[in-house]
């Protein structure tokens, strides 16, 4: 009985041991684990881009000589206007930037704007390669030409050919003046106004008178008494521009862009036909 008992002892206890065993041994099972998916990401979004703020030009000091109707000149109440104040105005209302006039004299004006006296001038100013070895010019705005007026009586003069040995009044520093002085055997008679030339033609100091075609017009249309007379033909081809300082090449660019959209939106036209008329 007793062996019997230690027989089944020793069997429960193998029993138990192999148990423990095979327990052991068998390799531990993980749980299936699922690969960690990442939330999708979105593209990162920029920030709206602001179009470019406009440059600051600070406030455009413009030099012009404001004897020279209708393009520039004083009114009664002493402000200066005309064809080139108020195209301009608008150029700078287009661009957007603040401007200051300067009434100056016309000579020594490119002078005193390539030494930063101004930022930009306008006053009836040809291009002349002359010019732009001291300024830069913007788009051409205008295109004239010189013309000769005499007085109504006149009979000898009829052309260029004729002003030989003849006193011919003219402003000083003009295409007027260039063209008298290099195209004509006129002796040059130089004044520092336009109006002063005519009205030296009409008290007869001088035989003829030489200025851009519209100023020429203008003068005697407003001036009946000086009785005087455009003569038919015009001699030269001439473009006026604005003239800018040269280290002033944000206004030059400015100012262009000013100019296009006021040809563009047709206020260019209506200035004209203001001063001008439609013809």
């Amino acid at each position: 009985m007793r062996k019997r008992t230690r027989l089944l002892t020793l069997i429960t206890i193998v029993t138990i041991l192999t148990t423990v065993v095979v327990a052991c041994g068998a390799p531990a099972t993980e749980e299936p684990t699922e690969e960690a998916t990442e939330a999708p990401t979105e593209a990162p979004t920029e920030a709206p881009t602001e179009p470019p703020a406009e440059e600051d030009l600070g406030t455009v000091t413009i030099g012009t000589n404001a004897e020279y109707p209708p393009f520039e000149f004083v009114d009664e109440e002493g402000n200066i206007t005309g064809f080139d104040v108020e195209l301009m105005e608008a150029i700078a209302e287009e661009a957007g930037f603040e401007y200051e006039f300067v009434n100056t004299r016309w000579d020594g004006i490119f002078v005193a704007l390539a030494s930063g006296e101004f930022d930009a001038v306008i006053s009836a100013a040809t291009i002349t390669e002359e010019r732009e070895e001291m300024v830069d010019f913007s788009d051409p705005y205008f295109n004239a030409g010189q013309r000769i007026a005499v007085r109504a009586d006149e009979t000898e003069i009829e052309g260029p050919e004729d002003l030989a040995g003849m006193r011919v009044g003219v402003q000083l520093g003009t295409t007027g003046d260039i063209w008298l002085t290099d195209e004509t055997e006129a002796e040059v008679v130089r004044y520092d106004e336009n109006t002063l030339a005519f009205q030296a033609l009409a008290n007869g100091d001088v035989d003829a008178a030489v200025a851009d075609g519209p100023t020429a017009v203008d003068i005697i249309q407003a001036n009946p008494e000086m009785d005087l007379k455009i003569l038919p033909g015009t001699y030269t081809e001439e473009q006026y521009g604005i003239a800018v300082n040269p280290e002033r090449q944000d206004l030059l660019e400015a100012i262009n862009e000013g100019l296009a959209a006021v040809q563009e939106s047709g206020q260019y036209d209506e200035i004209n036909d203001k001063y001008f008329g439609t013809d």
